[in-house]
């Protein structure tokens, strides 16, 4: 039986950006339903998620089933994949919920369970590690820079200031924006730089309105 959910109190909102127990009890439907093998990782399986904290996924499944995953809970209003390493897809849904979804190539699986509320990595597994350009919505640089808006948000309003600092200015960097983003200034500087980058360079206004409301906190 999964453990009760709990955020921790560091950045908790009420009203946006708790929409992950629901996703985690999609996750243990889907995996029942459809036979696949779920494992749930990160934050939320050690019990320190906050309520910007993205969701660690593993799954094992034919890639017949991937699609459907994916777009099951809800239409991603962006969709990228890491590149170092390789193997693991970036999925933001409309409602504010981030996956990291590692795609597993092989592993056993002696049990009967399909939804595994267990530290995956100390099984031995692959990855499937090419699979996820088939899913990413665009490959471009920009919209692979783009997704560092998003990682700089939670990872600031989930408490680790600096890690959001520190990604934010890679995207001034690349932006040749003046200045350096810290603490005082970032939350405007953030914003200047968002707008800067949408007038260059094509970005979903669905994941646009996320960042915007991220920024209002």
């Amino acid at each position: 039986m999964v453990r009760k959910l709990r955020y921790s109190n560091r950045g908790y909102h009420d009203t946006v950006m708790n929409h992950q127990p629901e996703y985690i009890e999609y996750l243990k439907e889907f995996a029942e339903k459809n036979k696949c093998h779920i494992w749930l990782g990160g934050s939320f399986l050690r019990g320190n998620a906050t309520a910007f904290s993205d969701v660690d996924v593993s799954i094992y499944c034919d890639t017949a089933y991937l699609s459907e995953f994916i777009y099951g809970y809800s239409k991603p209003a962006f969709i990228s994949h890491t590149s170092n390493p390789a193997g693991i897809l970036i999925i933001i849904y409309e409602d504010g919920v981030a996956v990291d979804l590692d795609i597993i190539d092989k592993i056993e699986v002696p049990d009967g369970r399909f939804f595994h509320f267990e530290n995956i990595k100390e099984r031995k597994f692959t990855k499937n590690e090419t699979i996820c350009n088939e899913f990413a919505l665009r490959n471009d640089e920009p919209y692979q820079m783009s997704r560092l808006f998003h990682r700089s948000l939670i990872k600031y309003l989930a408490g680790k200031k600096e890690l959001g600092i520190s990604v934010a200015n890679e995207i001034a960097a690349y932006l040749n924006f003046d200045g350096l983003i810290d603490e005082e200034n970032y939350n405007d500087r953030l914003t200047c730089i968002l707008n800067d980058f949408k007038g260059k360079y094509q970005m979903d206004e669905r994941y646009y309105t996320i960042l915007l409301r991220l920024l209002d906190f």
